[in-house]
């Protein structure tokens, strides 16, 4: 290509930071920004951009948030109420809607790699961290609302 480049530059891809999720005892922080569940959808978007597609489920009154580039995954009836966030690191998982592509950003719990660090997760944490394991392979993180806990005042 020449010194000029005609191509249109809303189509062009944006180049996205990690993602780096940090879990410590009481607190979850997306590239460093707080986030608690329930969430909704405007913390969201502060956090992540705009989602790249919502898209209705059929037969229900949910509504998929996707965010194709950053693989992440959010379903919910109420975008004032949204609970969990699935982090997709392999999109042939076989959900319905999926990102276009997988997650690829950094978890860490206790400021060490989850793969490690995982059991430590348990239910008396404020949010719920969960591995989901299909034919022996971690295709994705479930992050949200642990209703076991209630938040302290």
């Amino acid at each position: 290509m020449g010194i000029f480049d005609f191509r249109d530059p809303s189509k062009r891809k944006v180049k996205r930071d990690t993602i780096i999720v940090k879990c410590d005892i009481k607190e979850i922080y997306i590239n460093n920004t707080l986030i608690s569940f329930p969430t909704n959808y405007t913390n969201l978007k502060n956090i992540l951009g705009e989602a790249t597609r919502i898209e209705p489920i059929k037969q229900t009154k949910n509504k998929v948030y996707l965010w194709d580039d950053i693989g992440i995954y959010c379903s919910t009836n109420n975008p004032e109420k949204m609970l969990m966030l699935l982090l997709v690191e392999d999109n042939r998982y076989g959900l319905g809607h999926q990102p276009k592509t997988n997650f690829k950003g950094d978890i860490l719990i206790d400021g060490e790699p989850m793969k490690n660090t995982l059991q430590n997760v348990d239910v008396d944490r404020p949010y719920m961290l969960r591995s989901i394991i299909k034919e022996n392979k971690q295709v994705a993180v479930a992050l949200g609302w642990n209703p076991d806990v209630k938040k302290s005042n």
